[in-house]
C-alpha cells in the first residue's frame, strides 16, 4: 500500500487539522435538512448527528410499481423521491414521511424525459427536466402540493446520480453545461457561474467547507483529475491538485467527492484510490492515498462521528483513520456480483448503513461488525437516507422502506457507565460485572432483529450469560430501568 509521508510538513498540517477541528466538527456539518446522503449536508459526506435503527424493523413500506430504487430525500415530514418506470415516464413524486400516504406526483417534462429532483430544501422541492442534453430546464415545486414555484434563468446538466448542494444560506449550487452555477433558491436567478468540466460519467458536483466558503470540484483535463477550491463568494476559481493514480488503467473517476468531520476533503478514483488532501487557505496538500480495489461506480463514501472514512473495495467496504489512511477494518462482503454501487450513510450512535446498488441494505457498527441486512431489490442508487427523527429510508424496485429509529443508545465499550461486559466478542459464556447497582436485575437479550432470545436476573454482581446455544452473530443486551444497550458478539 503507497502512502505519501511529507516527514515534519505532513506532522504539522495533521497537528493544524486535529487542533482546529476538535470541538467544532459538528458544528462544521450541522444538518441542512433531513436528507444527508448526497448533498443534504454541504459537505456530502453521508453522516448525521441522530440516533439511527440498530434493528430492521420495518415502520411502513411501500409497494407500488418502480422499476429501481434512486436517491430520496427528506425534510420534515416530506420524503421525495423519483418513481422511474422508463426514460420517458419517471415523474417526481412526494410522500407522508409518517405515513407512507402519496402527497403528489409531477412530471415536468410532458413525457419528454425524467423528473429528476435533485434537492430538497426549505419547503421547496428542486427538480430538473433530465433529457441527458446536460441542458435541461430546473424548476422549484412546493413541497407540500408539488405546484411550480419558477423556473431558472440558467439550464443545467447534473448527471443523473448527482445532487445540488446548498451552503449555510440556502443558496444552491448545481452542474451544467461544463460550468458550475450558484442559484439564489428564493428566485431560481443565477448569483455566478464558473467554468469546470467534470469527468464523463458523474462526480461532477461541488462539495462545501462552509468554514472555510470554499467549495470543491473534481474535473478533468486531458485524462488527468484535478481538484479545484472555488471562492463561494463571487466563484473564483483558487488553486487546484492534482490526483494521481495508483493503478494505471483504473476507472475514471465516477463517485463524488466529500469533505469530512474532520475538515480534510476525501477523493475516490473508483478501482484504484481514495485520497486525503487538506486545505490551509492557499494550497491543496495531499495527506495520504490507499488502494482501493474493484469497480463500485456512482458509489458514496461516508465519514463516521470520529472522522473515520468509510469506501468501497472489492465488493466490501473499508474502514481508513481519516488523518492518516490507516486501515482500520473491513466488513464482509456486501456484493452478489452484479452493479456493485454501495452508497454508505453514518449516523451519530455509530450505525453504518450501506445499500450496494444490487439487492440488499446492510447496518454495520462502526467497526463494520454486520449487525443486519434487509432485501431491497434493484436499490441502484437509492442509498439510506435518515431524517432528522432518526428514521431510515430506502427504496428499491417496487418498494420503498422506512425503518424506526432506535429508542436507546447502543454500546459496544467493554466498559462503560460502571458496567463490564467480557469477554466480547464471545464464543460461549459473557460476563457482566456492574456492582451492587446491577444485582437482582432483569435483563433483556435480543438479537438484530428485535426479537428476545433470552431473559433472566443477575444473580450476583458478577454474573454470567451462556449464549453458546445460540448462531454466531450480534446480540443487544439490556437492563431494566437503564436507557442503554450493549452489543455482544457471538463469534
Amino acid at each position: 500500500m503507497l502512502k505519501v509521508f511529507m516527514n515534519n510538513i505532513r506532522t504539522f498540517i495533521l497537528l493544524y487539522i486535529i487542533i482546529n477541528t476538535i470541538g467544532n466538527s459538528f458544528q462544521a456539518t450541522a444538518q441542512t435538512t433531513g436528507w444527508n446522503n448526497g448533498g443534504g449536508n454541504w459537505q456530502k459526506n453521508g453522516f448525521v448527528q441522530v440516533n439511527t435503527p440498530i434493528t430492521d424493523s420495518v415502520l411502513w413500506q411501500i409497494n407500488s410499481p418502480r422499476a429501481i430504487g434512486m436517491p430520496l430525500f427528506i425534510e420534515g415530514n416530506y420524503l421525495v423521491t423519483m418513481r422511474f418506470f422508463s426514460q420517458t415516464n419517471a415523474p417526481v413524486e412526494c410522500y407522508d414521511l409518517s405515513t407512507g400516504v402519496l402527497r403528489w406526483s409531477v412530471d415536468v417534462t410532458n413525457g419528454g424525459g425524467r423528473s429528476l429532483p435533485v434537492g430538497l430544501r426549505d419547503e421547496k422541492v428542486f427538480v430538473v427536466r433530465y433529457t441527458d442534453t446536460f441542458n435541461d430546464t430546473l424548476f422549484a415545486l412546493d413541497a407540500s402540493t408539488g405546484t411550480p414555484l419558477w423556473t431558472s434563468n440558467v439550464t443545467v446538466g447534473p448527471y443523473i446520480t448527482e445532487t445540488a448542494v446548498f451552503d449555510s444560506t440556502g443558496n444552491m449550487f448545481i452542474g451544467g453545461n461544463l460550468k458550475t452555477y450558484k442559484i439564489d433558491t428564493q428566485t431560481g436567478q443565477m448569483i455566478w457561474q464558473t467554468t469546470t468540466v467534470p469527468m464523463s460519467s458523474g462526480s461532477g458536483e461541488m462539495v462545501i467547507h462552509n468554514a472555510k466558503n470554499t467549495g470543491y470540484t473534481l474535473e478533468q483535463s486531458g485524462g488527468i483529475s484535478y481538484m479545484w477550491a472555488i471562492d463561494l463568494a463571487s466563484g473564483s476559481k483558487k488553486y487546484s491538485r492534482v490526483i494521481n493514480q495508483l493503478q494505471p488503467g483504473g476507472n475514471v473517476p465516477q463517485s463524488a467527492i466529500m469533505v469530512g468531520n474532520n475538515g480534510i476533503v476525501y477523493v475516490q478514483l473508483t478501482e484504484d484510490n481514495v485520497a486525503a488532501l487538506s486545505d490551509d487557505g492557499t494550497q491543496l496538500s495531499l495527506l495520504w492515498q490507499e488502494e482501493i480495489f474493484g469497480n463500485a461506480a456512482f458509489s458514496l463514501m461516508c465519514s463516521g462521528p470520529d472522522g473515520s472514512v468509510y469506501a468501497p473495495s472489492n465488493g466490501r467496504i473499508i474502514r481508513f483513520d481519516g488523518l492518516t489512511g490507516d486501515t482500520l477494518s473491513l466488513s464482509s462482503p456486501i456484493t452478489q456480483g452484479g452493479f456493485f454501487s454501495p452508497r454508505l450513510t453514518a449516523a451519530g450512535n455509530g450505525m453504518i448503513y450501506a445499500t450496494n446498488g444490487e439487492n440488499f441494505v446492510y447496518a454495520f457498527d462502526s467497526t463494520l461488525n454486520l449487525l443486519w441486512s434487509d432485501f431491497v431489490p434493484s436499490n441502484n442508487t437509492s442509498g439510506v437516507c435518515v431524517a432528522p427523527n432518526g428514521m431510515a429510508a430506502v427504496a428499491g424496485q417496487n418498494v420503498i422502506k422506512v425503518y424506526a429509529p432506535a429508542t436507546a443508545t447502543v454500546l459496544a465499550e467493554n466498559s462503560v457507565s460502571g458496567i463490564r461486559i467480557f469477554p466480547n466478542p464471545t464464543t460461549q459464556f459473557v460476563f457482566i460485572d456492574g456492582g451492587e447497582e446491577l444485582m437482582q436485575h432483569p435483563y433483556s437479550l435480543r438479537d438484530v432483529h428485535g426479537r428476545l432470545v433470552r431473559q433472566g436476573t443477575l444473580e450476583d454482581t458478577s454474573s454470567s450469560i451462556d449464549l453458546s446455544h445460540l448462531p454466531q452473530g450480534c446480540y443487544l443486551l439490556s437492563f431494566e430501568g437503564r436507557n442503554q444497550t450493549f452489543r455482544i458478539f457471538r463469534n
